[in-house]
């Protein structure tokens, strides 16, 4: 499986700032780390250590938003999830805000840009693995024991 590294696509300088940006890349910084120049997994560059866990998180996420199982997507994220839209940005702190809010978060844009995300294609960036225009944005804890989940919803990608 290969995955796509563009400088300048969906980053930006810190976590925060490419869960609420979609430009392009802040300063010269090649967004390829070393360990990927070497050959190592692409998922690397995101921190992700388990390349099968994080398909195996993309998948179920991806399933349960086409089904809108609203409870397995909050039990994949990974709290607080940052929401960023017209309407300014905000952070979703548990599972019943998730839940409760879900059908705003979970647009048909942000539905249908994991829909149509290939395994083949993801993004990786040292903020996390980009869903389509960056709608949708997983990452990884940096628990001894990684946890994988969503960590960024962006509405209003691509819109004037």
């Amino acid at each position: 499986m290969a995955l796509m590294m563009a400088a300048g696509c969906g980053s930006a300088p810190n976590r925060d700032d490419a869960a609420a940006n979609s430009g392009s890349a802040a300063g010269a910084e090649s967004p390829v780390p070393a360990k990927f120049e070497m050959g190592q997994d692409p998922l690397a560059a995101a921190g992700i250590e388990d390349r099968q866990a994080f398909l195996e998180v993309f998948r179920t996420v991806k399933a349960a938003i086409a089904k809108d199982d609203m409870t397995e997507v909050a039990n994949h994220i990974l709290y607080p999830l940052k929401v960023n839209g017209a309407d300014g940005k905000h952070r979703i702190q548990t599972r019943r805000d998730f839940i409760d809010q879900y059908k705003s978060i979970m647009t048909k844009e942000v539905r249908d840009a994991i829909a149509n995300q290939d395994e083949e294609s993801l993004f990786a960036y040292k903020q996390g693995v980009m869903i389509g225009s960056g709608e949708l944005w997983f990452g990884a804890s940096a628990d001894s024991e990684q946890v994988i989940g969503l960590i960024a919803v962006n509405h209003d990608i691509g819109r004037k």
